[in-house]
């Protein structure tokens, strides 16, 4: 009997530009979400605050899980993929302008706190359909016989 290679993806290189790309993303996102929990406690210096960050970005992701993962099985991943990224980098963008200063001065407190509440209500959206979107990828880059 043959013995299996549990490196056998690895000798594809659609595959490590794929894993490449997952992790910088990953990280990219951990960091935005310390750097937004660390914006809010500055602003409120309130531990509930907080807590309100994770719930606004697990109710979205949670309730649409479902219906994520059979709209990700009826569509054309890679796209599906470039839209998610293309989404999350304008949720990116629109925190980078709540700390910009111009936007910091002119707006109160409670308008730059809700608007980081919202964009990060979208993020929690998005999240919902990135994960199988993700897992569903990796099956068609590596072929089974691998």
């Amino acid at each position: 009997m043959k013995k299996k290679d549990p490196y056998a993806a690895l000798r594809f290189k659609e595959f490590n530009i794929f894993l490449l790309v997952r992790f910088v993303l990953v990280f990219g996102w951990s960091m935005q979400f310390i750097v937004i929990e660390w914006q809010v406690y500055s602003l409120t210096k309130d531990p509930l605050s907080l807590g309100i960050i994770g719930l606004m970005e697990i109710i979205p992701a949670f309730s649409m899980a479902l219906f994520a993962g059979h709209i990700v099985d009826q569509s054309e991943k890679r796209n599906l993929l470039a839209k998610c990224i293309a989404a999350f980098s304008l949720i990116s963008l629109g925190l980078f302008l709540l700390t910009w200063p111009k936007i910091v001065s002119d707006w109160s407190t409670n308008t730059i706190l809700y608007s980081i509440y919202g964009l990060v209500f979208f993020g929690g959206f998005l999240r919902a359909f990135f994960g199988p979107t993700i897992f569903s990828l990796v099956a068609l880059l590596v072929p089974k016989r691998a």
